[in-house]
């Protein structure tokens, strides 16, 4: 017998001693019924082992209080189970098994309630599980959550075309349903008329069904229900990149119908991707067919979208209640110390009140201003529910489980005694069966009532709250009841935190036990990695050739009978999991195999296959023709793999060497990396290169087991094959003959060729020989006729193709790139680096210079993706179709490894970027285009361009060309939108820019400083100036008006601020002073100066506008006379400007905007304070 043991592992009979912890809830004096158990003990206590019978007198004082705690135990038990028969129980759907949100519904059920109130019958289950003899409750606890889990299983069979199509496109109408028919389990609630679309709830699914089949529930029976999860799993896998409504379905905070991509949302798909992989859904008894596979890379993903996320939860929500569980219970989703201390401080700081925690800043659900009639909020309403947000008593809760979890105890008693007040009690019911006077009540939330509502929002906290009418007795609120149960029976020590987390998500995947599985497992470790290396040359002359440079390798016949494999073979594969005819359910989606994913050996039906990373494949795409870019993507790959590595065995890389390398002119630097990796290092990480026999046992292997049934593979996979070679091996590389560097100068035009006829066309077709001007010919003939229309028996599409490879092979870049624009060719996976720009807090836009730009601020689908590059720039300018992507490629992948080089820059104009490495380029002395450079010289050129700063010393750049990179970079000082926040709040009329205007009200009434949709706002009115170094000095101007008026806080404009207008007439003053420059339209002399001297125009221009300008009455006279003076004064000095004392400004905790950087603290400022203050703007040398 077993009772209450500290440590579920334990085979050891223990019993708990001593004092039992305080709950929360006051139990009531009960009378307890002997168990058949305690009533033996309780009367003669016989030992087998020692043979002998002996009564309770004879047994020790220790042994005695381990008995009286057993009856503790059970008594206390019995009133937790009688508490859910009636709380939980008792509304729970007699057909389906799902709950209600609350007791008084009787129509629609909630899946997320239905899951938490799953969670805690399970923990009660699995606290009766110590009992001998529990009468029979362990197996009906048990039985409740299985129907209440298979119900919610069944009404997502039912919607299992929405799980196929949401696979291919992740829109609100294919979402799985939340809300469901509380009897019949059907659709009750369309995606017109109800949010469905939440990640979190499918995620939290998942989660539970694999806690709850590690305890030995059977919950899935069918391999059809197998199938589905699997399906489920693909479901979540791109929450990563799917926009939607979140925890709280609301979205966008501002509740205005749009969705957006969500920390917690994320967070718990990561974490639900983890516990699933390689779960045998029949428990001990399934087979090989019942086992779930998880993309390693997809979940790799989620992880780094989530932490690039955090702590923020949302574009338009900086802290949310939400996070909490997608950091710590249920989701364990991070164990980076710094990330969960960084998002939780945060979110007690902000959200933390006397009744429970609000969900997010602005939040109106429950507040007595709320027109609930409306599923939408207007323009402007989240402002009038700021500080007054409804409290949830549910979120001490979690705080408390967090802090048991964490075995932070002051944590636990500091939010036990903050939620004992909250909890009322039903006491209408008198003696029952299960030995209860009372039921435990918390309300579902505390708002504040219309009386008080002006004393609450003048000083947070100080007004009563009244309970909501949910909560009550007559109607619980049946989340907040389940989680009281589970609160209680882990503050009383009736069930141990390993026995409610049995997969120990609680824990670093390297601190879990470890699972003799077949199946790979999240079982990192946390010591430093060794990156596996296998090395394959394509033909023994290869292997002979690099012997000679001590360079070992294999050939694919060496290393049979492993087969080497592209991932694109892995892929079908893999389209083999989870299909089900019946279902509607076609597989795994064809998404690519990442580099985490091939450093699997995998065991396919008989067969052992090595997969080589996707940067190997010979994809349509033109970037695996340059060797420098290959380089650099295997020290990418190899740091990628040793880095986010955490399953269980090494990974295993496999390196393609084929003879097209050898002939590439960069080839000697790829010799020159793999002696690197012969050395045991490759940028820090540990690297060990050998044969593929020696490293099998040591690698980790995945077993496609689901394949041993799959009656067809459908295309047969062709392996790597080596190369048979007729001529004797190479000697070194200068026996290789090497590719020439292909150049050509084309005569002819297209806008020449375009007013030829088709005859005229083809005539030429048979003379040229430049790829230029065959490039040309093709594209006029696919404009007039399509991809099908013959040019000499050959159609144009073909014509391409061929194009395209002998540009390919010649190195012919410009002319590359034009083919593969034509042929509508795509960077393969852009996808994930263009959500990672999203989620570093930044939006991007595509378009050609001068024409209309399509903002992204949302991920897309790879379709979308392509449409918008050949529908928006391909018709304005073919190769910066593909040109762009590169970029959107590069960007991606530096804005995850140096994000400081995007620092002040919200939006990635591609088109405006590209115009920055050019004019960077022209500085350098360089005359070729971009279009003709390498795709790594591209890469590089864009490193220089966003790391100006470092490079500075190394090249010579004037202020005017300082400007013209930043502006059209779009970089702008840290505290730009602060002080614009703060120039709107003293300046009625708002400020404009050519036609774009950003108005006071309702700017800073319905957004907050530090939110993205306001930066985004301040971007665009910026984005309307015609030339980038125009922008720079409007920066600079508003940096100026925010400091004059931060120091003389009598001072205030009532009109609108014509940021250009003034610019042009600080221009003017300039060229009144001698400036140089023809006309006042003009402005290049101007933009050549240096940011101190364009600080002085610009200021006396701000002084000019601030006395002849309506503007608030001074009430100082002095600070009016030294206006005039400064502005008589035919060279400005700043500090009369500035030589008043700061005003007192809010502190952080106000919504108002933090201070500004102050230059000195003293009320006497030097002559060259504004400088200084520019400092953080644009310093002396034109930098930024």
């Amino acid at each position: 017998m077993t009772l209450a043991s500290g440590d579920p592992d334990s085979t050891e009979p223990t019993f708990r001693t001593g004092r039992r912890p305080s709950a929360i809830c006051t139990i009531p004096t009960m009378k307890v019924t002997p168990t058949p158990t305690a009533a033996y003990l309780s009367g003669v206590v016989h030992s087998r082992r020692m043979g002998r019978t002996f009564s309770i007198g004879d047994m020790d004082p220790d042994t005695f209080s381990r008995i009286k705690n057993y009856d503790e135990t059970v008594g206390r038990l019995d009133h937790y189970y009688g508490v859910v028969k009636r709380q939980l129980i008792a509304n729970q759907s007699f057909m389906t098994g799902q709950f209600p949100e609350s007791s008084a519904e009787r129509v629609v059920s909630d899946v997320r309630t239905s899951l938490y109130c799953a969670f805690s019958i399970w923990c009660l289950h699995q606290a009766y599980k110590r009992i001998d003899d529990d009468r029979g409750k362990t197996f009906e606890l048990g039985q409740s959550v299985v129907k209440c889990m298979r119900g919610i299983l069944r009404s997502w069979m039912k919607q299992a075309d929405k799980v196929e199509r949401f696979k291919a496109n992740q829109t609100t109408h294919n979402a799985l349903h939340s809300k469901f028919h509380l009897v019949t389990g059907d659709e009750v609630l369309t995606c017109e008329q109800y949010n469905h679309l939440q990640i979190d709830v499918v995620s939290l699914y998942l989660l539970f069904l694999v806690q709850m089949t590690a305890s030995g529930l059977q919950i899935v029976f069918t391999i059809d229900e197998v199938n589905l999860v699997q399906n489920l799993v693909y479901y979540v896998e791109r929450a990563y990149r799917t926009p939607d409504f979140g925890m709280w379905q609301r979205g966008s905070k501002y509740n205005n119908g749009s969705s957006e991509l969500h920390a917690s949302s994320i967070g718990l798909a990561k974490s639900a991707l983890e516990a699933v992989n390689g779960c045998n859904l029949f428990g001990d008894h399934g087979s090989s067919q019942s086992v779930v596979y998880v993309d390693i890379d997809a979940h790799n993903r989620n992880r780094t979208i989530f932490e690039t996320l955090l702590p923020r939860e949302s574009s338009s929500t900086s802290s949310d209640m939400a996070l909490m569980m997608a950091i710590s219970f249920p989701a364990f989703g991070t164990h980076d110390q710094l990330l969960y201390s960084k998002t939780k401080s945060k979110i007690v700081q902000k959200l933390r009140g006397r009744h429970g925690f609000k969900r997010f800043a602005r939040d109106g659900f429950g507040t007595v201003l709320e027109d609930s009639s409306e599923r939408f909020y207007k323009d402007s309403t989240v402002q009038k529910f700021e500080r007054i947000e409804s409290e949830w008593p549910l979120f001490y809760m979690y705080m408390i489980i967090d802090g048991v979890f964490r075995s932070d105890k002051k944590q636990v008693d500091e939010y036990k005694q903050l939620l004992r007040p909250l909890i009322h009690y039903d006491r209408r019911t008198g003696e029952d069966s299960f030995g209860a006077a009372s039921n435990p009540t918390l309300p579902q939330y505390y708002f504040v009532p219309s009386e008080h509502l002006s004393g609450e929002r003048a000083e947070p906290g100080s007004q009563p709250r009244f309970a909501s009418a949910v909560g009550g007795p007559g109607d619980l609120f049946l989340w907040g009841q389940a989680m009281l149960v589970v609160t209680e029976l882990l503050l009383e020590e009736l069930v141990h935190i390993n026995e409610i987390d049995l997969i120990r998500r609680y824990l670093p995947s390297y601190n879990r036990p470890r699972r003799t599985t077949r199946y790979s497992a999240f079982q990192g470790t946390a010591s430093d990695l060794v990156v596996q290396v296998v090395l394959v040359a394509e033909s023994r002359r290869l292997q002979a050739m690099l012997a000679t440079y001590g360079i070992q390798s294999q050939t694919p016949k060496e290393v049979e009978p492993v087969q080497i494999w592209s991932q694109k073979q892995l892929v079908q594969v893999y389209r083999n999991l989870g299909v089900n005819w019946k279902l509607g359910l076609e597989g795994r989606p064809p998404r690519p195999i990442g580099a985490l994913g091939t450093s699997k050996v995998y065991r396919i039906s008989g067969q052992t296959v090595l997969c080589y990373p996707l940067i190997f494949d010979s994809t349509d795409f033109y970037l695996n023709h340059d060797m420098a870019l290959l380089i650099d993507d295997i020290k990418s790959e190899i740091q990628f793999v040793g880095r986010y590595w955490r399953l269980s065995g090494r990974p295993t890389c496999c390196l393609i060497m084929k003879e097209t390398h050898m002939r590439d002119t960069n080839f000697r630097k790829m010799v020159d990396l793999l002696a690197m990796l012969k050395t045991g290092s490759c940028e820090g990480v540990k690297v060990r290169v050998g044969r593929l026999q020696n490293l099998m046992s040591s690698s980790c292997t995945e077993h496609l087991d689901f394949m041993d049934a799959a009656e067809d593979w459908g295309v047969e996979p062709e392996p790597f094959r080596e190369l048979a070679n007729k001529t004797v091996g190479y000697q070194s590389l200068t026996d290789i003959p090497t590719a020439t560097i292909y150049n050509e100068t084309e005569p002819l035009t297209i806008q020449e060729l375009q007013h030829k006829s088709d005859h005229e066309l083809q005539h030429i077709w048979r003379g040229i020989s430049t790829l230029r001007g065959r490039s040309y010919i093709l594209k006029l003939l696919l404009d007039r006729h399509g991809p099908d229309y013959q040019l000499e028996g050959v159609t144009v599409h073909q014509r391409l193709v061929q194009l395209n490879s002998e540009a390919g092979t010649l190195r012919c870049w410009s002319v590359l790139r034009f083919c593969s624009s034509l042929l509508g060719r795509v960077v393969d996976s852009i996808s994930p680096y263009l959500t990672a720009i999203l989620v570093s807090g930044k939006q991007f836009a595509i378009g050609v210079i001068g024409q209309p730009e399509v903002v992204i601020d949302k991920p897309l689908t790879p379709a979308e993706i392509e449409s918008l590059f050949f529908g928006s720039v391909r018709p304005l300018d073919v190769i910066q179709a593909v040109l762009q992507q590169e970029l959107v490629l590069c960007s991606g992948r530096l804005i995850l490894t140096r994000p400081d080089l995007f620092a002040g820059i919200l939006t990635i104009r591609i088109g405006w970027f590209l115009q920055a490495m050019e004019l960077y380029s022209r500085i350098e002395g360089r005359e070729q285009p971009i279009a003709e450079m390498a795709p790594s010289e591209v890469r590089a050129l864009l490193y220089n361009v966003l790391s100006l700063d470092s490079n500075s010393c190394n090249i010579s750049i004037t202020p005017r060309q300082q400007r013209q990179i930043d502006g059209c970079l779009g970089r702008s000082p840290r505290n730009l939108h602060s002080s614009v926040w703060f120039i709107l709040g003293r300046t009625a009329g708002g400020l404009t820019i050519g036609q774009r205007h950003l108005p006071q009200s309702p700017t800073i009434t319905d957004m907050t400083v530090g939110e993205l949709r306001f930066a985004i706002l301040v971007n665009d009115m910026l984005a309307q100036c015609p030339q980038p170094e125009l922008r720079q000095i409007v920066v600079q101007l508003i940096a100026l008006i925010a400091t004059i008026l931060e120091r003389n806080p009598e001072l205030s404009f009532r009109g609108c601020i014509e940021l250009s207008q003034m610019v042009d007439e600080a221009h003017r003053l300039y060229l009144k002073d001698g400036g140089e420059g023809g006309t006042t339209s003009e402005l290049d002399g101007f933009f050549q100066l240096p940011p101190s001297a364009t600080a002085g125009y610009l200021a006396r221009t701000v002084v000019h506008h601030l006395l002849t300008r309506p503007m608030t009455a001074l009430d100082d006279i002095d600070a009016t006379a030294a206006l005039e003076s400064a502005a008589a004064s035919p060279q400005l000095t700043v500090e009369t400007i500035l030589s008043y004392p700061p005003p007192s400004l809010p502190s952080s905790d106000s919504p108002e905007p933090p201070e500004l950087p102050a230059t000195q603290s003293s009320s006497s400022w030097p002559g060259g304070i504004l400088t200084e203050f520019l400092g953080t703007v644009l310093s002396e040398d034109g930098t930024t």
